[in-house]
């Protein structure tokens, strides 16, 4: 299963972060942004669907406006969910990308904001977070352009413990697409400590 998690993907994966970021990722690993939030004694739901790059303890959180620029298609595309709880699920991952799409995802945010990509690798993440990474065939939190007609839910995110044929014929047995899914982004339901973070960094640009 990790040797086709790594075909999937590459050999590194992706973690695009503002490079304000960088110190204080290395000194207490990569959490998602509830947990920053709730560290710093903000609800979590207080800063779903923030429309400005937030600071939040040590971190710079990116915005949301993927969300709130395609708010109409978000309440049309959405299942079980409405865009607020949507945004806070998002803020509960942490998101990597396969190589090209992570330089991709840099490059749209990078404008305006100094960002740094870690490489991570890709074999000893997989060992160590097999039950706790999810892939996803699209930009999970983007509800604009493409995104606009890409239906979703909890059901999107498939474990990767349930195989990457599971993931490829996801939407297809919901007869949502004719054609196999590869993987555009790939997310963690939990943090990544500073001594396992320093473990699988490889390096970063």
């Amino acid at each position: 299963m990790i040797g086709d998690f790594v075909k999937a993907v590459g050999g590194t994966i992706a973690h695009v972060t503002a490079s304000t970021n960088v110190r204080s990722i290395r000194a207490k690993g990569l959490r998602p942004a509830s947990q920053l939030a709730a560290d710093a004694g903000i609800d979590p739901t207080d800063i779903a669907l923030r429309n400005h790059r937030m600071q939040v303890g040590p971190a710079t959180l990116n915005h949301q406006k993927p969300i709130l620029h395609g708010l109409n298609a978000a309440h049309r595309v959405l299942d079980d969910h409405t865009p607020e709880s949507w945004a806070h699920q998002l803020d509960q991952r942490v998101f990597l990308w396969p190589e090209r799409k992570g330089q991709a995802f840099a490059a749209s945010i990078k404008r305006d904001l100094a960002i740094t990509i870690l490489w991570l690798n890709t074999t000893k993440l997989a060992e160590a977070f097999r039950e706790h990474i999810d892939l996803s065939p699209i930009n999970s939190g983007n509800f604009t352009q493409g995104g606009a007609h890409a239906r979703r839910g909890d059901w999107l995110y498939v474990p990767l413990a349930a195989g990457l044929d599971a993931f490829r014929h996801n939407r297809s047995k919901r007869g949502l697409k004719r054609t196999p899914d590869t993987v555009t982004e790939i997310s963690l339901r939990c943090p990544i400590a500073p001594d396992l973070l320093t473990d699988l960094l490889i390096g970063h640009d």
